[in-house]
């Protein structure tokens, strides 16, 4: 059931984000994503490696409240590295940071796209460290990043993508009521996002 809601709130953000962009010129298509594919390579390599020669390093960089309160801090973000899921977690983890982060990129750009998703990684671990102190993976901020396109779709989008915005949203503040992961890290950037949101309204004044 946990695994259908997670589907259900990526594939509804990604649905929300492809209104959002849709119709995209010359220039948008000929746009490489660079943030979704540097965070690919950043996430991928030491997933590979954690996979098939090195399997110590999601103990070494995972997220674990004792290690964290003992001083290693910085497992709230190299948690983001590493995967807990085995092979089958992993795979699922990247492909969706590719089509959640090609869509998110395109609805943010590249610096604001960097922003939501560390912002949501970083902080949902944060969430974590309370309701599952011990595990690894980048789909938190994945899970940030499509709250964040479904939270722009339901302000700004049209009839379609707001419905398809509001399901994605609904579904995360359900899986934070449940005590899950990515139910926090889904309002964080869908709080990110309103965040920016207001600082264009300002800018424009």
């Amino acid at each position: 059931m946990t695994a259908l809601a997670y589907l259900v709130l990526l594939a509804t953000a990604v649905r929300a984000g492809l209104g959002l962009v849709a119709g995209p010129g010359p220039d948008d298509r000929r746009r490489v994503p660079v943030a979704t594919v540097t965070a690919l390579v950043v996430v991928g390599v030491p997933t590979l490696l954690q996979l098939t020669v090195v399997p110590a390093l999601l103990g070494q960089l995972g997220r674990d409240r004792a290690a964290i309160g003992d001083g290693q801090v910085w497992r709230l973000v190299t948690s983001l590295v590493v995967q807990d899921g085995g092979v089958a977690g992993s795979v699922f983890n990247l492909a969706a940071l590719a089509v959640v982060g090609v869509v998110a990129e395109r609805v943010w750009g590249a610096r604001r796209w960097a922003v939501v998703a560390l912002a949501s990684g970083v902080l949902a671990q944060l969430w974590g460290l309370v309701v599952q102190p011990v595990g690894a993976g980048n789909s938190v901020a994945v899970f940030g990043l499509a709250a964040s396109v479904a939270a722009v779709a339901l302000r700004s989008g049209d009839r379609v993508s707001r419905l398809f915005g509001a399901a994605s949203l609904l579904v995360g503040v359900a899986l934070l009521v449940a005590g899950d992961i990515h139910g926090g890290a889904a309002v964080v950037g869908a709080a990110v996002a309103a965040a920016l949101l207001a600082l264009d309204r300002r800018s424009r004044r």
